[in-house]
């Protein structure tokens, strides 16, 4: 009787239904629960896997709440900077202007030499450099205040927040870099500019205060619409974050999720345990 049954469960004929089982009362409820089970557990794998596909594919909804959290603590940061900015250039100008104009009043009274446009051309050199050592560390304290707070910000979301939402720190944290960077650099070339401006005017055979005093306004009114436009960019790239963030998502919605490794072999295990069960209750 067991090697009967056996050889019922072995053959094609238990998953069809066609032939001897659909006059076999066992063999026919051995199919029917396979096929339940087997149902329930594709139902299970279909659920599980659209369940991955949620979690894998944050919605553009919370990526733009995310950003905007990003947005709403940085925006004190940036004005500050730019406060910092505007007052560092207003101030650097300042001393230039007022320097300068005493060094065209000495021109004006006959009282010129080499000697003294030497020493005027160090005291602008020496001004500007300690002026870019300022800018250098005002640009670095904002660096370090923005790094902090959304570090501060990612440390407030679930372990499985940050997971979901990984990629898009690494692109806030690494443009963000990027353009501090090349804010810092702008400063520098700007700098970097006026001190050769000023190198050639002095090695020309009678430098006059007055174009050094022109050469200097260019200067201060550069670094000012400079210091005024941080604000736009900041809106610039947070902008552009958004618009990259979006159609990120966009992509991976539309991208089929493979089935998982370890909900097929959850299926494959159930499935044989099953038959196993079966083979035991007719032995």
């Amino acid at each position: 009787m067991d090697k009967i049954y056996k050889s019922i469960i072995d053959s094609s004929a238990l998953y069809n239904h066609e032939g001897d089982d659909a006059k076999n009362p066992v063999a026919e409820e051995m199919q029917q629960k396979l096929t339940m089970e087997s149902e329930r557990l594709r139902v299970r794998l279909r659920q599980e896997l659209a369940e991955l596909r949620e979690r894998l594919s944050p919605s553009p909804a919370h990526l733009s709440a995310t950003l905007a959290s990003i947005r709403e603590r940085l925006t004190p940061l940036t004005q500050q900077l730019q406060s910092s900015l505007s007052s560092n250039a207003q101030d650097l100008c300042s001393q230039l202007s007022s320097y300068l104009q005493g060094l065209e009043m000495t021109e004006t009274a006959a009282e010129s030499s080499p000697a003294l446009h030497q020493e005027a051309f160090q005291w602008l050199s020496q001004t500007l450099k300690q002026n870019t050592i300022q800018l250098a560390n005002m640009i670095s304290e904002f660096r370090a205040s923005a790094s902090a707070m959304m570090e501060d910000l990612k440390q407030g979301g679930g372990s499985e927040e940050d997971a979901e939402n990984s990629k898009m720190w690494q692109d806030v944290t690494s443009r963000l870099e990027q353009e501090v960077s090349s804010l810092k650099e702008a400063a520098q070339k700007r700098v970097e500019i006026l001190n050769a401006q000023l190198a050639a005017l002095q090695e020309s055979v009678q430098p006059h205060t007055a174009e050094v005093k022109g050469t200097v306004e260019r200067f201060c009114e550069n670094t000012a619409q400079q210091s005024q436009e941080l604000q736009a960019w900041m809106e610039k790239l947070f902008k552009a974050l958004e618009e990259e963030l979006h159609a990120t998502s966009s992509v991976s919605f539309s991208l089929p999720v493979q089935h998982d490794s370890s909900l097929q072999e959850d299926f494959s295990v159930k499935l044989s345990a099953l038959i196993q069960d079966i083979l035991h209750s007719v032995q």
